[in-house]
């Protein structure tokens, strides 16, 4: 037993080294925990300690630290011991290797372009931070990545899509990473807030068809008289257009091989023979699909700046809440919104709209029972006739 020593409060014990003897602190104010250190301490200087003895140990001289270099040395530490282990991963190859991987399901193509973008970000935060392996990424360092995140004022939606793809692709790779505890499952989701987008009102949709060129001409007829989401729009393929309608399965119900068949209005009919004379490849908007399929967001901002400067429309509100500065309140979905507005005004019934737009919650497919070609073909030929027709120049 090592020899103790009372200095006002904090116990001394006695050490033999170099052949004299010196009294060092222990830091301890109950005897009980200076005889254990000081015990501590002589076993790791005679080496007579084993792994779990010299790592109490290190936790003792860690607490004895001064309190503002103790997460820094506990995190270099742990870094250190980390880097000793047998399976790791860098993320440099990290997304190649979930791609790779049985494991993440089967996502679409659109799916996995976003998940993308959401990988870069995180990729480009750790190699500044200086990090180079997946099990150096812990829960400090996804906590900070969660305030990095909070720092831009994204909408809850976003936040927590981007938190649930970093968590799924940590648990797709923990093994072959050497991770023993998924770091993202600490982070919580945040509330949603509805921020649902508007339809374009009559007027608006007049300028809109009547001021739009090129490929939005035609983008924003199929938008606007079937109902389809943006993604399904770039994605189109021609052999999905037949004589009177247009049949494809939607991204939204893809997993489920959910089919929808949307009768041809008489406006859209005229235009998509007029595009077919230009464009002979397989999708009726390549241009914009290979755009897509590289930044998501790029065609929704090329329309979203079609609207403000070509038609005068105001797109944005101020947002009160922790997101961003503006919310986006009319877009291209808003065509999709209009589209079930004009059913609704023209007493199209419920499950009519139903089928053509494709809802996929089983809530509501629970409601209503199927309409048949006739029933929606009747649907559509209500939907009122746009002019696309370039405005008259004054």
């Amino acid at each position: 037993m090592a020899s103790l020593l009372k200095r006002g409060k904090v116990w001394y014990y006695r050490s033999y080294q170099d052949g004299r003897d010196v009294w060092k602190s222990t830091k301890k104010i109950k005897k009980e925990d200076a005889e254990k250190y000081a015990r501590e301490m002589e076993a790791s200087r005679k080496g007579q300690g084993d792994v779990e003895h010299y790592f109490s140990a290190l936790l003792n001289q860690l607490a004895s630290l001064p309190a503002h270099i103790q997460t820094e040395t506990r995190t270099r530490l742990a870094r250190r011991l980390m880097m000793l282990q047998g399976t790791t991963m860098e993320i440099a190859v990290a997304w190649q290797a979930w791609l790779d991987s049985p494991m993440k399901g089967n996502p679409e193509q659109i799916t996995i372009d976003g998940y993308k973008c959401i990988w870069n970000r995180f990729e480009k935060w750790a190699a500044k931070q200086g990090f180079t392996h997946l099990h150096e990424i812990a829960l400090q360092q996804v906590e900070d990545y969660a305030r990095d995140l909070w720092r831009q004022n994204l909408a809850p939606r976003t936040f927590n899509g981007q938190i649930v793809f970093l968590k799924g692709l940590f648990n797709v790779l923990k093994n072959r990473a050497g991770i023993l505890e998924n770091p993202w499952a600490t982070i919580k989701r945040l509330e949603r807030q509805t921020q649902s987008r508007k339809n374009f009102s009559t007027t608006e949709l007049a300028t809109i068809c009547q001021r739009a060129t090129g490929s939005h001409r035609y983008m924003i007829a199929v938008g606007l008289y079937t109902g389809l989401r943006l993604g399904d729009v770039v994605n189109l393929r021609w052999d999905s257009i037949h004589n009177n309608h247009i049949q494809l399965v939607p991204s939204k119900t893809k997993r489920k091989g959910k089919s929808i068949v949307i009768p041809l209005h008489p406006v859209l009919a005229t235009l998509l023979v007029e595009r077919r004379k230009e464009i002979h490849e397989e999708y009726v908007f390549p241009v914009e699909r290979a755009l897509y399929a590289s930044d998501v967001t790029a065609v929704t901002r090329r329309f979203q700046a079609f609207l403000e400067d070509v038609c005068g429309i105001v797109t944005t509100e101020k947002s009160t809440g922790h997101r961003k500065n503006v919310i986006v309140r009319k877009s291209f979905h808003s065509l999709r919104h209009s589209f079930v507005s004009l059913c609704a005004m023209n007493r199209v019934p419920q499950v009519a709209i139903q089928d053509l737009v494709g809802h996929g919650s089983p809530a509501m497919t629970a409601l209503y029972s199927h309409a048949d070609f006739d029933q929606k073909q009747a649907a559509i030929a209500t939907l009122p006739e746009i002019s696309f027709a370039p405005e008259a120049s004054g």
